[in-house]
């Protein structure tokens, strides 16, 4: 049942994601791209629930993870794409919910069902949400390197229409990073309060690499504020950043269940 609701939510986004990015030339199929995406999140939700409780007890394993950050993700590409010259962000966004959709119909997660109370729930919750922005980032600074190409070579036929300029799409990258930053921040203060026996619980690489991404977007942050960083290296500090971050909360996690057979919320 999971497989067959994953495919649905697959390409509910999928055709959303069309759906939307036509529209900046077509309005008339933006009622229907709102509801498409509108109907992918509500299924998303029911079949989230669905899948972690399947087991009895409430579990997050990596796929449960991937999944509850393409709900994010699309929670998001509903509202960048409330602008209009957005649109081919939110489009991404939307595929990539699809992705974290098809996450959940791949089968159960390796990682052993356990009882999650509401300090560890708000903590995974900021966790991903911060993910979802930072992602969302680093989605923004990879269009800006394909704007950034076609402008120096001279290519500016080629340009889609439906993109934002430069200047305007390099704007959205650094609030969707102040945004990011702020959750993560928070979602480092609640790990560090509500989560116990850090060491026995495998989180000692997870907090490390968090930190690490926390200081590149922090220092990233004040260079924009008082240096006016921009352009080249505000992009280079932004993807770092993003690695650094989805290595620490799937890239350890991966290796922890599937290689160690181990778990942690």
């Amino acid at each position: 049942m999971i497989l067959a609701l994953a495919i649905i939510l697959f390409l509910l986004y999928t055709a959303s994601a069309w759906a939307m990015l036509r529209s900046v030339k077509n309005p008339r199929l933006e009622p229907l791209a709102w509801v498409l995406i509108l109907s992918a999140i509500i299924g998303h939700s029911e079949t989230i629930m669905l899948m972690m409780r399947s087991s009895a007890r409430f579990s997050i394993g990596l796929l449960e993870a991937m999944s509850l950050l393409g709900w994010t993700l699309a929670v998001l590409a509903c509202l960048v794409s409330i602008d209009k010259q957005n649109r081919v962000l939110g489009a991404i966004l939307m595929l990539s919910a699809a992705v974290g959709a098809a996450m959940t119909g791949a089968g159960r997660s390796y990682a052993e069902a356990t009882s999650v109370g509401w300090e560890l729930t708000a903590h995974i919750l900021l966790s991903l949400g911060a993910a979802a922005l930072l992602f969302a980032a680093a989605v923004t600074a990879t269009l800006l390197v394909f704007l950034d190409r076609r402008l120096r070579t001279r290519r500016l036929s080629n340009l889609p229409s439906a993109l934002p300029p430069l200047d305007a799409l390099e704007k959205v990258m650094f609030r969707l990073i102040a945004a990011g930053f702020g959750l993560l921040t928070l979602a480092l203060l609640t790990g560090f309060i509500f989560v116990t026996n850090l060491f026995t619980q495998n989180l000692v690489q997870k907090t490390v690499l968090s930190i690490i991404a926390w200081l590149l977007f922090g220092v990233l942050l004040v260079g924009r504020l008082r240096f006016g960083w921009r352009g080249r290296s505000a992009v280079r500090w932004t993807l770092w950043g993003f690695g650094i971050l989805a290595v620490a909360y799937f890239g350890v996690k991966f290796v922890l269940e599937y290689l160690f057979g181990r778990h942690w919320g």
